[in-house]
């Protein structure tokens, strides 16, 4: 029953063939001695390492089905198997749909024993259909991908947004970027433009001029009067006028808000260091693209791309800094502070292993370290150059660099440094970028000075030139199914072309200044070994909520990926109420649901959720059962329609921060790190050194204006304020303490350069220092042994302590300072910690001054003040948006709860013993 056909006769003789095997179907038949019937022709073939090497068919009969499967052996190579199997077998040996069938990326590690390897299987399926089994499991085929568009004749991107989802909508056409007129425009219209841009989350909102600063591509306005169906791939299928023909200025440019809950798939990341360092997330399928928004401190100079979270990586050149981020561009983590000396060419991420590599021409080293930064080895100290370009074999554990120094060249050699080898050092210049071809065990490697694309073996065997272009100055590349995608410094474009050297196209507009690095990213299909995540991320790490109101009553907004949006009253009841004063560190119990926008509504355009249906006892709201992607921001509500809650104030209150930002006093649940505004009693608030009474449960803030300062208290919930003290003019309360043990109130006064003590009621005002102060700022206590400890940032930065009265005055760190803001006290250990704004440092000391160490040190950060808990220490950055936190070690550093503040200053909290 078996036949072969030849690679030729099986492409270009298809025709012929199938009349052939019709024939020999019918042969088969008639001469079959039990009447057995034929149904179908499949691909028959055991163990290729390729499909389209399976040239080999089978006649199935009636009752059976075309099959494929795939193996992943121990070597770390798929293999296929073709042929026919009865339909009941295909029921029964058909992967969980939910399961490794979907995920085409799940490895095992090799096994060293001696046993028959038959390899894990990672696809099996069935179909019915002559030679329908050929392309079943093949990864490249499943992708749809094959072959890619290249140039298209429309492309967007989002401008003037504050995330990676909204803003002013832009259409490259006939060579020239332009705004899209709002005449008409609406959420049909927009969910064309982010279905372009890659979003595949269920909601997009259309909204004119005005939300977004307009347009500034040359005044150009393209298109007018768009009606989209919202089933469109581009908005040059939608009805619209004439292309370049308005009655519009650009004050009425169309803007567009994209769901943030999306499927992270199908992207190319780019960065353009000829930007100044700006970070883009490009479609893959339509070259179409937005701006990745990162902090304004951060430049980065060259990035990695994680799969396996979801992160982002890169080099700040001026910050000396290796720093992640996710896919979004939030939640920045400062993993190493590098030297001064420092110059990082190239860094490069192993998520198989959890480490990072990178180049140093400034040291000339290649070092290595976990993803947490932990681990730091200088692994290559010698015979470099000045190295670039580093790309890793997660399987074999070797690493790869160029060298474009005096000596060009390329080596490898182990992760640890050992088995160096030179793979080629001749007819080379200036070799910049590389990418390993995992499935062919291919390395490719671009030079700028040859002008060439060239290929070899991992052992530097079989070189061979794929793209020559003397126009060119190849800088960066990477490898993604049949294609290598690169950037080209002569260009200002995204190339392509195919890995044998044809059909070199560029993809996208040519928009872009100098790109320096390219990742592609597409799901299932990376490293063998790596398991990518849930291409959706929505967890709850990353999603918060807020009510907006009196602290215990207002209006509900959620967080997630960088947007704010409201929650609809669609079925809101008390259950979903419980979830929110959970998660805002208030009782459940008699939580109560408001609907109709009765306690307030938002501004926001999005509504992010309706129809939320929880039970009560979930700990966060996207463990509601109807709380997911496809939801997220899809209603038919208005804001009338608002949800808020009432709840009631917990008597024993959770974990929680307390800190000041932009006027307002905002309390965080130290478990899900969303919040709420503490009301304070002033038509124009500037809260900024606070302190808590965990007895009376009342916090204590100083509010700093003209003509002077004034100190209150409240109730957690802002209720029952009271004004505690009013300093003479002129006077600044830049630092407060709340001794709950003597029941006094420490302050510091840099506007009178004094620092008081008053009971807690604001009465027996007692100075204790009165002399020998500049710029006194933080100020804590130890009750036990009645002292007190400050930090002045004056013209003269010192650390000092006293007794309660001012006797026994000592100063403890009076070198190595510039702004000493910060200052807590671990009264267990004795030790003081302290941040400096100048130094860039978090530091810990003896309450003697002595065993001085730097805990934490971030080249970006203003640091203002601290927090310490048992495990972490909590701090405020007036460069960044929101409260971050390291272990006390200083290791993790990361932002809790949302970026939405303005600059922060003072922070405090509570922490129960238990």
């Amino acid at each position: 029953q078996n036949f072969f056909l030849t690679s030729s006769h099986f492409t270009s003789n298809m025709k012929a063939v199938t009349l052939a095997l019709s024939f020999f179907t019918i042969l088969l038949f008639c001469s079959s001695t039990k009447g057995f019937l034929v149904d179908k022709i499949c691909m028959q073939c055991s163990s290729v390492d390729n499909p389209h090497d399976c040239h080999s068919a089978t006649s199935c009969p009636i009752d059976q089905s075309c099959f494929a499967e795939r193996r992943l052996s121990s070597t770390m190579a798929d293999t296929y198997t073709f042929g026919c199997r009865t339909k009941d077998s295909c029921e029964s040996s058909h992967l969980d749909p939910m399961g490794i069938g979907r995920r085409r990326n799940v490895r095992t590690e090799p096994r060293n024993d001696t046993r028959r390897d038959t390899g894990t299987l990672t696809c099996s399926k069935c179909c019915d259909g002559g030679y329908c089994n050929k392309d079943l499991c093949h990864v490249g085929a499943s992708t749809g991908h094959q072959p890619l568009p290249t140039s298209q004749d429309v492309y967007v991107r989002l401008v003037s947004g504050g995330n990676a989802y909204e803003g002013t909508v832009e259409v490259y056409y006939n060579g020239e970027w332009g705004s899209v007129c709002d005449d008409n425009w609406d959420g049909q219209d927009a969910r064309v433009v982010c279905r372009m841009l890659g979003y595949t989350g269920g909601s997009a909102g259309g909204f004119p001029g005005g939300l977004y600063r307009p347009s500034s591509s040359n005044n150009k306005i393209w298109l007018d009067e768009v009606q989209c169906a919202g089933t469109e791939k581009s908005l040059a299928d939608c009805s619209k006028s004439a292309w370049g023909t308005s009655d519009c200025t650009h004050t009425e440019d169309a803007a567009v808000v994209c769901s943030s809950v999306s499927v992270q798939d199908d992207i190319v990341y780019l960065l353009d260091t000829g930007a100044g360092g700006q970070l883009f997330r490009m479609n893959l399928l339509t070259g179409s693209y937005v701006p990745i928004h990162l902090d304004t401190v951060y430049h980065p100079t060259t990035f990695d791309y994680d799969p396996s979270l979801g992160r982002i990586y890169f080099a700040d050149g001026v910050l000396d800094q290796i720093v992640s981020v996710r896919y979004d561009g939030q939640d920045s983590r400062m993993i190493r502070q590098l030297g001064v000396d420092a110059k990082v060419q190239k860094l490069e991420v192993d998520p198989l292993n959890r480490m990072l590599f990178y180049t140093d021409d400034g040291t000339n080293v290649i070092a290595s370290m976990n993803l947490d930064g932990s681990d730091y080895k200088q692994i290559v100290t010698s015979g470099l150059d000045k190295p670039r370009e580093i790309v890793l074999d997660p399987r074999s554990k070797k690493i790869y660099w160029s060298d474009w120094g005096s000596s060009p060249k390329i080596e490898s050699a182990n992760y640890d440094g050992k088995m160096r080898e030179t793979l080629i050092n001749s007819d080379i210049k200036w070799p910049n970028g590389m990418a390993i071809d995992y499935k062919g065990n291919v390395l490719y490697f671009a030079d700028g000075g040859t002008h060439k694309i060239e290929a070899m073996n991992l052992d530097g065997s079989n070189r061979h030139v794929v793209l020559q272009d003397s126009s060119a100055h190849f800088f960066s590349l990477d490898v993604f199914d049949q294609y290598i995608y690169y950037t080209d410094w002569s260009t200002n474009a995204v190339m392509r072309v195919n890995k044998d050297g044809t059909g070199q196209t560029h993809m996208g507009a040519p928009s872009f200044q100098q790109l320096s690095d390219i990742r592609v990213h597409e799901y299932g299909t990376d490293i063998a070994g790596v398991s990518t995540p849930s291409p959706i991320h929505f967890d709850p790490k990353h999603v918060f909520v807020r009510v907006h109101g009196p602290a215990t009553t207002g209006y509900v907004e959620v967080y997630a990926n960088g947007q704010w949006g409201s929650v609809c009253d669609d079925h809101w009841d008390d259950n979903d109420a419980a979830v929110i004063c959970r998660m805002v560190g208030h009782s459940p119990t008699n939580a109560r649901a408001v609907g109709n926008a009765q306690v307030g509504h938002s501004s926001r355009d999005l509504i992010a959720l309706d129809e939320v249906n929880c039970n009560g006892d979930e700990q966060h709201i996207v463990d509601c059962g109807d709380v997911d992607i496809n939801t997220w921001g899809v209603t038919d509500c208005d804001h009338s329609e608002d949800a808020g809650v009432r709840c009631a104030l917990d008597n024993s209150p959770n974990n929680f921060l307390l800190f000041a930002s932009g006027g307002l006093l905002n309390r965080m649940d130290m478990t899900s790190y969303s919040y709420t505004v503490v009301p304070v009693p002033n038509d124009q608030p500037n809260p900024i050194a606070m302190g808590y009474n965990p007895d009376s449960r009342r916090v204590f803030f100083s509010e700093v204006g003209s003509p002077a300062s004034r100190i209150y208290s409240a109730d957690l919930d802002g209720q029952n304020p009271r004004l505690v003290k009013t300093l003479p003019p002129n006077s600044v309360a830049d630092g407060l303490f709340v001794d709950s043990v003597h029941s006094l109130l420490f302050y510091t006064d840099t506007g009178s350069d004094v620092i008081k003590s008053v009971n807690l009621d604001g009465s027996n005002e007692q100075t204790i220092i009165s002399s020998g102060l500049d710029e006194p700022r933080a100020i804590v206590a130890d009750p036990a042994n009645r002292v007190i400890y400050w930090t002045d940032w004056g013209s003269t930065p010192k650390i000092e302590k006293a007794n309660y009265d001012g006797s026994n005055r000592q100063t403890i760190v009076t070198t190595n300072l510039q702004l000493p803001n910060g200052l807590e006290l671990d009264t267990d250990g004795g030790v003081l910690y302290f941040c400096d704004a100048g130094t860039h440092q978090i530091e810990s000391v003896t309450t003697s001054g002595e065993d001085r160490q730097v805990v934490f040190r971030d080249n970006s950060a203003h640091f203002f003040d601290l927090f310490l808990t048992d495990q972490y220490i909590y701090y405020t950055d007036w460069n960044r948006g929101g409260v971050l936190r390291v272990n006390r070690d200083g290791t993790n550093q990361m932002m809790v709860g949302p970026p939405s503040f303005q600059r922060i200053s003072g922070i405090t909290g509570y922490q129960s013993s238990n």
